[in-house]
């Protein structure tokens, strides 16, 4: 779901302990991606969150980000995460709100389990986007180090359901696509992270097609 929530996936698949506290996140994107569809039309995008997750494993936050047609999406969710032997799992909910398109919001549950650094998850909304229609969203990473402070992960992502067609606006009749990107992120002293993308989707007439995107973004505890 766009860089950001590939990150999001990432932190939120490890133990909720290890993120006890309060946080808060800003950043800068050439391009905002969910799901491998821009969401900026290639526009870039200002970001920011907070966090909050308790040693028990719960987390809460939200999260904000410009659109090119929404004004502004503002995203809420909460869940639990935690680890079962050498299993890490996490199951939760988020709201998608756009401000100036309210019939877009929509809401998910997700799950998801990180096993030996590969991570799996599925997201279901039984109202996806602009629809009234239910829509699945399946996605796995695997995250290389190529050094302390340097990895590269590659994704890929699988839509379906009668809500992709009519949420996304599909011309050409199908309810499925898949989405594909190769990220590669630096982390610097200060609680920086510089990131470069490629992406990628297997649709024709979906905004968006593909996109290589840079940002920069800064963690801090609150």
């Amino acid at each position: 779901m766009k860089l950001k929530h590939i990150a999001v996936a990432a932190a939120l698949m490890t133990s909720g302990s290890a993120f006890a506290g309060a946080t808060g996140n800003v950043a800068a994107f050439s391009n905002y991606l969910f799901r491998g569809i821009t969401q900026t039309a290639d526009d870039a995008a200002v970001q920011g969150g907070l966090d909050y997750s308790h040693a028990s494993g719960f987390y809460t936050g939200v999260w904000t980000s410009n659109t090119s047609f929404g004004s502004y999406e503002t995203d809420l969710y909460a869940g639990f995460a935690g680890k079962a032997g050498e299993v890490a799992y996490d199951v939760g909910y988020i709201f998608y709100g756009y401000r100036d398109a309210t019939k877009a919001n929509f809401s998910e549950i997700y799950g998801g389990i990180t096993v030996a650094g590969l991570g799996l998850k599925l997201y279901y909304s039984p109202e996806f986007g602009a629809s009234e229609d239910e829509a699945f969203y399946v996605t796995a990473n695997y995250p290389f180090a190529l050094s302390e402070t340097l990895s590269l992960t590659p994704q890929i992502g699988y839509s379906f359901g009668d809500g992709v067609e009519t949420g996304i606006t599909l011309t050409d009749g199908e309810d499925t696509y898949l989405d594909y990107s190769l990220t590669l992120s630096k982390t610097v002293e200060g609680g920086y992270t510089f990131s470069a993308a490629v992406a990628a989707n297997s649709e024709d007439d979906i905004l968006g097609k593909e996109a290589f995107f840079v940002g920069l973004k800064k963690a801090f505890d609150l």
